[in-house]
């Protein structure tokens, strides 16, 4: 890196971390140790979302939650799914990081699979996530920017919309029309139980005899 200070903030989803430039040089995460190569600020452009030069501080809008287990795998190690979160979206974020599967914990990547399985994979191929490769790096050194396939986005478009109501507008209406159902079964269910209603319905019942 031949700009900025000596010290390297990465700003991920809100939450900051302070290294060294050795450290970000030798760092376990290729998006990250990337950045240590990076000469001009375009070219750190291309690897987070932005950079504030006064600060030396590289932003990556990304779940944060997600990077404190990656951090965790960084110091320790052990890579597990972060508890609440999609398996699927946390292996997103290993592989935007420059992770990949094999990393996982065994019991961990039985769970990736059956997850996979699922969707209608049978096994993590290249054929199901969509891998981009930076030209900077040597041959044997590809950069997975991934998205998930296009059933997996699908489902987890699904899953956020009936698990988390504040995700997006569907998901808001869709928590709107259950409450309103909600609503709607109580009231019937309250007024079947007063003496008008149990008249009503039977002399409903005698007029169709």
């Amino acid at each position: 890196m031949k700009f900025g200070k000596s010290i390297c903030v990465l700003n991920v989803g809100g939450t900051r971390y302070a290294f060294t430039r050795e450290v970000i040089r030798d760092f376990p995460l290729r998006r990250v140790s990337r950045l240590h190569a990076c000469a001009t600020e375009k070219e750190v452009l291309e690897l987070c979302d932005d950079y504030d030069r006064d600060r030396n501080e590289f932003f990556f809008d990304r779940h944060a939650q997600a990077f404190v287990f990656i951090m965790l795998y960084v110091r320790s190690g052990k890579l597990r799914f972060v508890p609440g979160v999609c398996e699927l979206s946390f292996y997103t974020e290993m592989l935007y990081w420059g992770l990949e599967s094999s990393h996982l914990d065994s019991c961990c990547q039985k769970r990736l699979d059956d997850r996979m399985s699922e969707i209608g994979l049978d096994s993590l191929s290249e054929a199901d996530i969509k891998v981009s490769e930076d030209g900077s790096l040597s041959p044997g050194e590809s950069v997975q920017r991934t998205a998930l396939a296009g059933r997996a986005r699908w489902v987890e478009k699904m899953r956020k919309a009936f698990e988390e109501p504040n995700s997006s507008l569907a998901a808001q209406l869709l928590a709107s029309v259950s409450v309103i159902f909600v609503i709607v079964s109580m009231i019937m269910l309250c007024a079947s139980t007063l003496p008008d209603w149990d008249t009503a319905k039977r002399n409903t019942v005698e007029e169709h005899r």
